[in-house]
């Protein structure tokens, strides 16, 4: 699911597409004159004493940057492209946190399906022992009658359950981009609670790994390189070209022709690029605040993201790891208690109520540790702990190496 995200969810599409961006900024400044020349033209009759000839001017001038500006928006534009590939990388991020969350939930949703499923069968087998004892003189028709609409019940819960599920694989398969048909089946157990690290140990991780404070970092030199080039761009431009100029005389019937060079220069009296220089500045402030309030909230947030998934590990702990893997035993327990006329049908349906209780409970510490890790990954910038999979992945890939070796 990860690998198919990595190439086909909307979000990466969508991140990927705007690394013509920042191709397009690089393409544009390596244009080595950025204005282009100018050309004109002037003609008009002369007349001397009754006769007139044709006098005609042409001219050429051409812009220059004289105060390094190509160079600086060749860098302003490398860094603006090395800022779209930071953020694709953080995107990139995202989409793998995403679907890592999103996996996990599915799987949790999916146990809760089971438990529904393994009650709506135990309910069956009940009812049906009911009839049996009714049969028998042993019950009342009460006793199948509360039966009876226990299994509508439990069917009712059975159908919330399985549309949860399904919702669950959709929502995966929208964040991974997996087409709808067939539905993502995710497989797995869930995996057994682990402790947050140390605040230290994830601060540094993020602070050395976070794909959001490198795409920030690099956003800052961009908006300083566009600082550079906003005060470059307020020296003058001058312009230098040529003038050709062919000047009749009437009387005598003779051309003169008269080339020249021209040079120009703006003289910035009132214009000097107060408007783009003071919007770079703003900017950067801009980024630059973005940045520290990225890193500065850091600790505290880390330290609550970890404080949240050690109370749901707690929870879980709680519960013991025989709970979810007990719940048919318990079911077919009762059941056979109730068959023997050991308890009645109401001692046995709130039982049952109860051990349904405690194994959504359960259920729910689960989706909210997954939550809560996902949370954590989100501000520590990588996977807290890889999976199994991918552990095991490495393993093999060392073990290859060696034998190359």
């Amino acid at each position: 699911m990860l690998a198919h995200a990595d190439e086909h969810a909307p979000r990466m599409l969508v991140a990927r597409a705007e690394l013509e961006r920042g191709q397009a900024a690089v393409d544009g400044a390596s244009v080595v004159l950025q204005k282009n020349t100018i050309a004109g033209v002037t003609a008009g009759p002369r007349f001397v004493e009754g006769a007139h000839g044709v006098d005609f001017q042409v001219w050429l001038r051409q812009p220059i940057e004289i105060a390094g500006e190509r160079k600086q928006r060749r860098k302003a534009a490398a860094k603006f492209q090395e800022w779209t590939t930071k953020e694709l990388e953080e995107t990139r991020w995202l989409v793998h946190r995403e679907v890592h969350a999103a996996f996990h939930t599915a799987l949790v949703a999916r146990e809760r399906w089971e438990v529904v499923t393994k009650l709506l069968v135990s309910t069956e087998e009940l009812l049906s022992v009911a009839e049996r004892r009714l049969r028998a003189g042993d019950i009342s028709p009460l006793a199948v009658r509360l039966a009876e609409g226990e299994l509508a019940q439990a069917r009712q819960t059975a159908l919330s359950a399985e549309r949860g599920y399904r919702t669950a694989q959709l929502e995966l398969a929208e964040l991974a981009g997996w087409p709808p048909d067939p539905l993502p089946e995710p497989m797995g157990e869930l995996d057994e609670p682990r402790r947050a690290p140390p605040v230290e140990d994830l601060v540094r991780l993020a602070l050395e790994q976070h794909p959001g404070i490198a795409a920030r970092a690099t956003a800052v030199e961009e908006a300083q390189a566009l600082v550079r080039l906003a005060d470059r761009e307020a020296w003058p431009e001058p312009s230098i070209g040529a003038v050709y100029t062919r000047e009749s005389d009437p009387n005598v019937r003779i051309y003169e022709h008269v080339v020249q060079g021209v040079f120009t220069l703006p003289i910035p009296f009132t214009q000097r690029n107060q408007q783009g220089r003071a919007r770079a500045r703003a900017e950067l402030t801009v980024r630059q605040a973005e940045q520290q309030a990225f890193r500065q909230a850091l600790q505290a947030r880390l330290a609550r993201a970890a404080i949240a998934v050690d109370a749901d590990a707690n929870r879980i702990a709680a519960y013991g790891t025989e709970i979810l893997p007990a719940f048919e035993g318990n079911l077919t327990l009762l059941r056979r208690a109730f068959e023997l006329g050991e308890v009645d049908l109401l001692q046995v349906l709130v039982a049952r109520e109860r051990l349904l209780r405690i194994q959504q409970d359960a259920l729910t510490a689960h989706q909210d540790y997954y939550r809560d890790v996902a949370a954590l990954e989100a501000e520590v910038g990588m996977e807290v702990w890889p999976d199994e999979h991918d552990e095991h992945d490495e393993h093999e890939h060392d073990a290859g190496e060696h034998d190359e070796e």
